[in-house]
């Protein structure tokens, strides 16, 4: 899908085979993070590693990006995001995808 989308972008047809028209990009590539984060983290299951391979959205966050704007700050978006990345392996599903500190669920593929 990601590949498709790019090829449809260059040639200048996104628009017309059926993207949406706001935020196109955006969701693509959040698409794709999700998507490579269960592959990796099935990956390196399959290979016997102890890895937990997670991605999460934070929302809105207070940054210069935001102006100032968001529902919490880089720091406490920085502090989740440790905490994902050093808790032991086993300790948390692998492949998951979380809304801020919330795991969610994926539909089957």
């Amino acid at each position: 899908m990601v590949s498709q989308f790019l090829a449809q972008v260059k040639d200048g047809t996104w628009a017309e085979n059926g993207w949406p028209k706001v935020w196109t990009d955006y969701a693509v590539s959040k698409l794709a993070v999700n998507a490579y984060t269960r592959v990796l983290a099935r990956r390196l299951q399959s290979g016997g590693e102890r890895v937990s391979v997670n991605c999460f959205c934070p929302g809105f966050t207070r940054t210069d990006m935001t102006k100032g704007w968001g529902k919490r700050t880089a720091e406490e978006v920085a502090d989740f995001g440790a905490r994902l990345a050093l808790l032991p392996p086993g300790e948390l599903p692998t492949g998951t995808f979380f809304k801020w500190r919330t795991p969610q669920l994926y539909s089957k593929l």
